[in-house]
């Protein structure tokens, strides 16, 4: 019998996540209200268990926020994972991928217009994800609120009041808006 390498989590995504079938893809409920989507993309490995990703969109201005994996999980844990409601009590609705890669992708470029990247971790958790090519048809997601970034900056989020001062600092003040708490 062959010895088998093994892969670590970060190359067996890297390298193999992709040919997993798509299991799910869940958003929290009133994701398009609140302008936050909190996006879970699972995969199914042939033993039943679950790899999945998961994607924090601001849809209104600063793209993914945050995003982390877990990998080659029970199917139990992931049904209590996806059963949890969000900060909002809000639950959670079973939407299409191609939906999903939108939110994510589309979310993506418009941070980027106003020169926001991805969270660092994306350079794993794309992995998870399908190409971003023409083979994922277009859905129309609005992002921004009327055309222009709007940010929402509590004072005691730092990360946000650096990104209010961003805005102020490089871009006309027509050209986004925002809320400060």
């Amino acid at each position: 019998m062959a010895n088998q390498a093994f892969l670590s989590p970060e190359k067996y995504i890297r390298t193999k996540a992709r040919s997993l079938p798509i299991y799910e893809c869940i958003v929290n409920a009133g994701w398009q209200d609140s302008g936050i989507a909190s996006i879970f993309i699972a995969r199914k490995h042939s033993n039943g268990n679950i790899t999945y990703g998961s994607y924090l969109i601001d849809i209104w201005c600063l793209g993914l926020k945050d995003t982390a994996y877990r990998f080659n999980i029970d199917i139990d844990e992931w049904e209590e994972i996806k059963g949890q409601p969000d900060e909002q009590g809000e639950g959670v609705e079973l939407i299409d991928y191609n939906l999903a890669h939108n939110i994510i992708f589309g979310g993506i470029e418009f941070a980027n217009d106003y020169e926001f990247k991805p969270h660092k971790d994306f350079s794993l958790t794309r992995f998870i994800l399908e190409e971003d090519d023409e083979r994922i048809p277009v859905e129309d997601v609005e992002f921004g609120v009327g055309g222009k970034a709007h940010l929402v900056a509590f004072a005691e989020d730092y990360k946000a009041q650096a990104a209010l001062n961003f805005l102020k600092a490089n871009f006309e003040e027509d050209a986004f808006t925002y809320a400060a708490g």
